[in-house]
Formats: structure tokens, C-alpha cells, sequence
């Protein structure tokens, strides 16, 4: 048929090109486009050259009934297709050279719709598992960092059923999903995973790093090389990380350790040195730039603050220093930057082990004076007062469990404890709701569900006693001895059992007490207290091996009074205080 028409195209030409003078002259020859479409199924239009349209609804050949003239360019285009495939057009475009054009091609296929979402709260490799009927029992495995966007390369066709699921979880996290499973009715954006921190450990997990010691088995104080970049004297308090970088607690050197980045290695050298004027001193000073025994480091914003033990002060950063012997920008607990007097009133701080900020507020066990201060802003000048205390009847009264006394000298035997008492306070922590604080000297930890608005609220929840009147030490899964700090992740709690030289660890934030703890770090049970391994020692060990004589060693297991917690996951920082180090935990 083609032939055909294009062999009369072909003679009327001719007897055209055959007329005498005076004729009209001859016409260009002219030709038909076509092609051919697959994978219909439904109605679609084509265009040629913004002209004709043609209607087509069966796979197979096709062409346009305009012809073009030769030599000039033809052009096809989709101007509509049916609503669930997508079509494609191949050779669509070209110059009619003599021919008719039969080359065109239109593919079709049943369109596809992408689906994903977004990941938050976690870092690191998430594997999801993404299962349909349309993809078969195959499915798709998808590897991605978060946090971030993803999408599956699998696209599914409108009317499929699917299903996502979390195949790997991230480590030192747990993660969940919602709009995981549905119909597909077009593009799925919302499936979302969302991830909070989660630490696992093998039983007598061995830390994967430490620092201040060049290796596992070092003990001694600064390397026993004199104080320098690397080693550590009696690493005390929560260490913190902000802004990529690490802050370390030197509390025996009276400094702060600043390091550029996490380390990677062992005995990583520190890059600054706040409290200290450089590397290589380590006296106590107060002033706007120096530290006597810092504790616990605290971060609100960019608002951090330091409990400066020795000084009887809190030290306030305006934002987290980076340089060495940085000033500080205001103190709290004296009246300027010289006085370091311990005193027992609403302004002071004696001894304090632990500092915490919400939005709102400052929070700081005040050691010494046995009593947690609440200060219901952020301070902004010197001298500013306290606007609760918990743990004693008034911010003049200072003593252990309501014992008598002044509170500034040696103190007479306390009193039992009650739920409204401390003895000697240290490590805290808070979301902005609940409040857990170290209740060191009565063995024992406090956690309260709500943030005490007068001093007289007691705690809900105690661990390490049976009850709020009970202070004896132990070493059991229910008992404690002298904790010192605390930390959590919101949902796990973790504890510094300083006295039986473990960190101990709760899945599930405690809601009642003696809750029982689920794992234990620096300890092979529940019911040891070892600050190190046996090993075989000579039969004179020298005086200068303390550790040797006792027929212990440390190890990559072991702690030797540990105080300080920070939870990075997926690592657990641990300062192990007596054996002059900070080791780094990984999650399994």
C-alpha cells in the first residue's frame, strides 16, 4: 500500500516536470511518517510536527496521513498517554530524505512510582529491606548513611502492596519505622526512621581505645614522664563533645584536656589545654582563666560550664573554648574570680562534682555543703543566689543528712538518710524533665520523674538501696558503693559504681526501686569488685608497683574506681580514674 500511494506521488511528478512554457512549475515530492508503538494499553496520541494528531489504542504499526515535503525536518511528539504507563518516543526527529519514514518508535511501559523517606537520630550504615509481590521473593536490600534521604531503587506500579523493614540497625543505635507498609497510589516520600541511641555489650566487653596510657596494661599517672600532651593524673567527671571536638576533665593536673576530633588511637596526644597556660603545667590557680580540680563538663546551646572543684566554683563559658588557657566569661559560687573560700549560704559552692544546664536552668550538686542548688535562669552576673535547694531545710544549712554542725568543718555522725537528704552529691543528669543525681555518700542513686519546683520534693525512684532510709554499700546487682556520675541516653541509664570499680548499665530507664541493672562494664559479674586481673608478679615486687603488690593489672576490661560517663554512640567514654586513663567502649 505504501508503494503504491508513493508510486502515483512518483508519476504525477513527472507528467508535471513535463509541461511546455507557461506550465506551472513542478512540485517537490512529498512523504509520510510512521512507526511503530509496543507495550500499549490504553489510548495514546502522537503529533506530527504540532499538526496532525493521531489516536492510536493497538500495539503495531502507525502512520500519519500528512505528508511532508522532502527535504524538510519532521518532528513526533506524545500529547497524551494513558494515565499509568509512561511512553518514550526513539527516532522521533529527523529530514525526509527521499522516503517514507517508518522508523519511528514509541515504547510503552507501566509507570512506576519511587519510594522513601528520611532517617534521623542516628549516624552511620542502616541497611532497610524493601519486599513487594511485584518484585518478586527477591526483594531490595538498601545500604545508606544517615542521617539523611533514600530511596530504593525498586519502583513500584500503583495497586502494589509493600512492606519496609530495618535489616541492619546502625550501631550504638536502635531505630524504628513509620509509614513502612501501604499501597502504592504514587510516589511514597513519608516512610520515615527514626533513631535514638542504644549501647549493647557483651558480657566483660573490652574497651576498643584508650587514652592517657599508650597502652591497656599502663597505670601510672602522666606516663610517669612528668605532666605533658598525653597522659592524664586522676581524669575525673563527665567529659563532653560539642562541636567535634572532645573535652576531657585532668582533674589531678587541673585542666581540661581539648582535643580537634575524637581520638582514633591509642594515647592521642590532646591539641589544647584549658586551666593551664601550656602543656607542661599543672598548678592549681583561679582567676578568669585558671582551674583547681575541674569535675563534669555540662552543655546548653553553645553555653558550657565546668564544676570547678577546687576553686568551690562553677566556670562559665560563653562558648565551648578552643584554645589553650581560654578565660573564662563568669563564675558562680564566689563573689569574683580571686575568692575561693568555702562557705555555706545561698551564693556558694563548696566541692562541686557535678553540673547540669537545661534551657532554663543551672543545676549543681554542691558537694561539700551536702545539697543540690537549682538556679531557675542561666546566671548572667556575679554572686547570683540559688532559687532552691533539695537536701536541706534552708541555703544557710549545709550538713550531711540534716546532721548538726556548721557544715564548714569535719561534721559530727550523720543522721540515717531520708528521701529529702544527701550525702555529699555528685554526678547529675537531666533531659529538661526528669533529674537522676549521684547521692554518693549514702550509696545510692535518686532519680526524679519531674524536675523538683520546691525543695521539699522527694525522689521517686532510689538505686542502689532497697529504700530511701538505707545507706549501706555493696556489691550485689541491686547494691552500690560510693557512685559518683550518671548519664543516659533518655531510655538507658548508666552509673559509675565508683567503689566497686564497674559501670553499670539499665536498658530501660529505672521506674522502680532496686531496679535491676542489665549489663556491667570492668567486671567479669554482678558480685566482683576487682580493680584489675591477677597476674604473676616477682616474689620482692617493688613498693613502686602498687598494683603488682595487690596481684592486680589492668587490662582492656578492667576499671580501677571509674567516675566520669559520655555517651557517643555508638562509643561509651569511661574515665578510669586511679588508673590515670579514659577508655573508649564500642557498642556491639
Amino acid at each position: 500500500m505504501r508503494g503504491e500511494w508513493l508510486g502515483l506521488v512518483a508519476v504525477a511528478a513527472v507528467l508535471l516536470s513535463c509541461g511546455g512554457e507557461g506550465e506551472p512549475p513542478s512540485q517537490s515530492l512529498q512523504f509520510r511518517v510512521g512507526g511503530t508503538v509496543s507495550g500499549l494499553d490504553g489510548n495514546l496520541t502522537l503529533q506530527l510536527n504540532s499538526g496532525e494528531n493521531l489516536t492510536l489504542s493497538q500495539n503495531g504499526y502507525f502512520l500519519f496521513e500528512t505528508p511532508v515535503d522532502d527535504g524538510n525536518p519532521y518532528r513526533v511528539t506524545i500529547t497524551t498517554a494513558p494515565p499509568e504507563q509512561v511512553c518514550t518516543l526513539k527516532a522521533a526527529t529527523g529530514r525526509i530524505g527521499g522516503a517514507d519514514v517508518d522508523s519511528v518508535q514509541v515504547l510503552c511501559v507501566v509507570r512506576t512510582y519511587a519510594l522513601g523517606g528520611h532517617a534521623d537520630g542516628a549516624t552511620g550504615s542502616i541497611t532497610l529491606r524493601l519486599e513487594s509481590g511485584d518484585n518478586g521473593d527477591t526483594g531490595e536490600s538498601l545500604v545508606f548513611l544517615a542521617p539523611g534521604d533514600f530511596t530504593f531503587q525498586t519502583r513500584l506500579s500503583r495497586g502494589s502492596e509493600y512492606t519496609a523493614s530495618i535489616e541492619v540497625q546502625p550501631r550504638g543505635f536502635r531505630c524504628t519505622m513509620t509509614g513502612a507498609s501501604g499501597t502504592v497510589q504514587g510516589n511514597v516520600p513519608s516512610i520515615t526512621v527514626h533513631c535514638t541511641p542504644w549501647y549493647a555489650f557483651s558480657a566483660y566487653q573490652p574497651a576498643s581505645l584508650v587514652i592517657g596510657q599508650s597502652d591497656f596494661s599502663g597505670y601510672i599517672e602522666n606516663h610517669a614522664e612528668g605532666i605533658g600532651s598525653r597522659g592524664m593524673k586522676f581524669p575525673s567527671g563527665n567529659p563532653l563533645f560539642v562541636n567535634g571536638k572532645l573535652y576531657i576533665p585532668d582533674s589531678g593536673n587541673n585542666r581540661i584536656l581539648g582535643y580537634n576530633a575524637l581520638p582514633t588511637q591509642n594515647d592521642q596526644s590532646a591539641d589544647f589545654f584549658v586551666g593551664q597556660i601550656d602543656r607542661y603545667t599543672h598548678s592549681q590557680s583561679a582567676g578568669p582563666k585558671g582551674l583547681s580540680a575541674p569535675l563534669d563538663i555540662a552543655l546548653e546551646g553553645q553555653e558550657m560550664v565546668v564544676a570547678d572543684r577546687g576553686n568551690n566554683r562553677i566556670a562559665i563559658y560563653n562558648k565551648p573554648p578552643e584554645q589553650t588557657f581560654s578565660p573564662v566569661n563568669l563564675v558562680i559560687g564566689q563573689p569574683d574570680y580571686i575568692n575561693i573560700s568555702p562557705r555555706c549560704d545561698a551564693r556558694s559552692v563548696v566541692n562541686p562534682a557535678g553540673v547540669a544546664l537545661t534551657p532554663e536552668k543551672l543545676i549543681v550538686p554542691d558537694a561539700g555543703n551536702n545539697r543540690l542548688l537549682i538556679w531557675n535562669k542561666h546566671p548572667d552576673a556575679l554572686n547570683e543566689e540559688a532559687d532552691l535547694v533539695l537536701g536541706q531545710p534552708d541555703l544557710i544549712t549545709c550538713n550531711r543528712d540534716y546532721s548538726t554542725g556548721d557544715g564548714t568543718t569535719t561534721p559530727p555522725p550523720a543522721n540515717p538518710p531520708s528521701a529529702t537528704t544527701f550525702n555529699r552529691p555528685q554526678g547529675i543528669w537531666t533531659d529538661g524533665v526528669r533529674l537522676v543525681v549521684a547521692d554518693t555518700g549514702n550509696h545510692r542513686v535518686l532519680i526524679w520523674n519531674s524536675l523538683p519546683s520546691s525543695g521539699s520534693q522527694p525522689p521517686d525512684v532510689v538505686l542502689g538501696q532497697p529504700d530511701f532510709t538505707s545507706n549501706t554499700h555493696d556489691t550485689t546487682r541491686t547494691g552500690m558503693s560510693s557512685p559518683t556520675n550518671v548519664t543516659s541516653t533518655g531510655v538507658q541509664l548508666a552509673v559509675s559504681d565508683w567503689g566497686n570499680h564497674r559501670v553499670l548499665i539499665w536498658n530501660q530507664f529505672p521506674t522502680t526501686n532496686g531496679a535491676l541493672p542489665d549489663a556491667v562494664l570492668g567486671q567479669a559479674d554482678f558480685t566482683s569488685n576487682y580493680v584489675g586481673e591477677p597476674v604473676t608478679c616477682p616474689e620482692n615486687p617493688s613498693p613502686e608497683d602498687p598494683l603488682c603488690v595487690a596481684g592486680n593489672r589492668p587490662n582492656a576490661r578492667t576499671l580501677h574506681s571509674p567516675t566520669g560517663l559520655l555517651m557517643l554512640p555508638p562509643y561509651l567514654l569511661v574515665a578510669d580514674t586511679d588508673n590515670h586513663r579514659v577508655l573508649i567502649y564500642e557498642s556491639q
